[in-house]
C-alpha cells in the first residue's frame, strides 16, 4: 500500500525496508515467543492429584475418620518474572550494546530460546514433583519438598468423621 505524504511515499507494511525493520520483527517475534512461553507453561505447570485413605478412630468406637488430601500445583509468579526479565534485558542490550543488525538479533534469537527453555524445564520440573509424590505421604503426615520455584503447590487435607 502506498501513502503520499507531500512530496515523500510512504510504503507502510514493508518494516523490512525501515532500517531497524529486521529488529522490529524479530522483536515481535521474542515477544510473541514469551507469550507462548508462557501459556506453555501455565498448561505444564497446573495439575492435581488427591489420595484419601481410612483411619481407624481413636477413641475405640469403631468409626473410621476420613482423611483426604489435594495437592494442586499453580505456576509459580516467579518464572513469569523471569521472562520479563530476559525479554528486557534482552531489549536492553539491543539498544546498548549491538553494532550491527545481526549482533541484534542473535540477541533476540537467543533471549527467545532462554524463554523457550525456561517455560518447558519449569513446567516439567514442577509436573515431575506432581507425578513422584508418593500419594501416602499427603495422607500420613509425611514431609514434602516443593519444587520451588518451578511451581506453586498447595495442599489441602480435611478429615471427615
Amino acid at each position: 500500500m502506498m501513502r503520499t505524504m507531500g512530496t515523500t511515499t510512504v510504503e507502510t507494511g514493508e518494516l523490512s525496508r525501515l532500517p531497524a525493520g529486521p529488529i522490529l520483527m524479530r522483536l515481535r517475534r521474542l515477544l510473541l515467543t514469551t507469550a507462548g512461553a508462557a501459556a506453555a507453561y501455565t498448561l505444564l505447570s497446573t495439575g492435581s492429584v488427591g489420595t484419601c485413605t481410612d483411619t481407624p478412630n481413636a477413641g475405640g468406637s469403631g468409626a473410621a475418620q476420613v482423611t483426604c488430601a489435594n495437592l494442586v500445583l499453580h505456576p509459580s509468579w516467579i518464572v513469569y518474572a523471569a521472562f520479563a526479565v530476559i525479554l528486557f534485558v534482552a531489549i536492553g542490550r539491543v539498544a546498548r550494546q549491538a553494532s550491527t543488525v545481526a549482533d541484534a538479533l542473535r540477541t533476540l534469537d537467543r533471549a527467545a530460546i532462554v524463554i523457550g527453555a525456561l517455560a518447558v524445564l519449569a513446567g516439567l520440573i514442577g509436573m515431575a514433583w506432581l507425578f513422584l509424590v508418593p500419594h501416602e505421604a499427603l495422607t500420613s503426615g509425611g514431609t514434602l519438598i516443593y519444587p520451588f520455584p518451578f511451581s506453586s503447590p498447595e495442599l489441602t487435607i480435611t478429615h471427615n468423621p
